[in-house]
């Protein structure tokens, strides 16, 4: 059990509670502080790794490798998060400009030891944090292998495919995309391995309800509520949205 409190600790963030908006940042130094850290992972050197992570991070991670078989366990996942190269996607930065998320798209090398056994890739997102003047990094979570990631077979809109039968329904995730159709608006939500086409209703209906067309812009974290299609779980009719908490 430890082994796995372990990776969810790498790889799988608390729900941020920071508020993300316009205010940018400098991307060199998030990146130069990644290579750093992959650089330190490489070479198993597990105090200059933890002097690269935020302070919080750093103690959680210290309080559970204090045995041989978990510090060594640290160190291999270390080397198997290291890519031989990686895309910046996208950056999200707070409001205050004290953090930042950055989205990367990772290639990987093979590693026999995690058992992958060819060269991979992985969208994830690195979350940082400044302290002390200096960017720290918090965790990094897997997303998905772009390759393998769930597509509705079309986009066919039809209202009539609604299943008004469920009470309670939400779709969450980060948008890709939105365009406007002739009879409805369409978004294309990420929610892990999986793109779900959202239908929502045609522009001149939107405007009129005072929809902010701003909220629906690619990387933005969307929830919409309404209901499932009756037979294709990858698509979805919004009834309402708000920001994802």
């Amino acid at each position: 059990m430890l082994k796995v409190s372990l990776y969810m600790l790498l790889a799988f963030p608390i729900m941020a509670t920071m508020a993300y908006g316009a205010k940018g940042g400098d991307e060199k130094e998030l990146k130069d502080v990644f290579d750093a850290y992959n650089g330190f992972a490489k070479a198993g050197d597990v105090d200059k790794m933890l002097a690269l992570r935020a302070a919080e991070n750093a103690k959680e991670i210290r309080s559970q490798i204090k045995k041989k078989e978990d510090h060594e366990y640290f160190v291999l996942i270390g080397r198997g998060q290291a890519p031989d190269s990686y895309e910046v996607q996208h950056v999200e930065w707070t409001k205050d400009g004290t953090g930042a998320e950055l989205y990367l798209l990772l290639h990987l090398p093979p590693m026999k030891e995690i058992q992958r056994s060819k060269k991979a890739v992985m969208e994830v997102v690195v979350s940082f944090r400044k302290e002390k003047g200096k960017w720290k990094m918090g965790r990094l979570t897997p997303l998905a292998d772009p390759s393998q990631i769930k597509r509705p077979k079309d986009f066919a809109y039809n209202e009539k495919d609604a299943d008004t039968d469920v009470t309670s329904a939400f779709v969450a995730g980060r948008i890709v995309k939105f365009e406007f159709k002739s009879d409805h608006t369409l978004v294309i939500v990420r929610a892990m391995d999986e793109e779900i086409a959202v239908f929502l209703p045609p522009r001149a209906t939107l405007e009129k309800a005072g929809m902010n067309f701003d909220d629906l812009a690619p990387w933005k974290m969307r929830e919409f509520t309404g209901f499932p299609h009756k037979k294709d779980k990858l698509k979805f009719f919004a009834t309402g949205d708000k920001p994802m908490e």
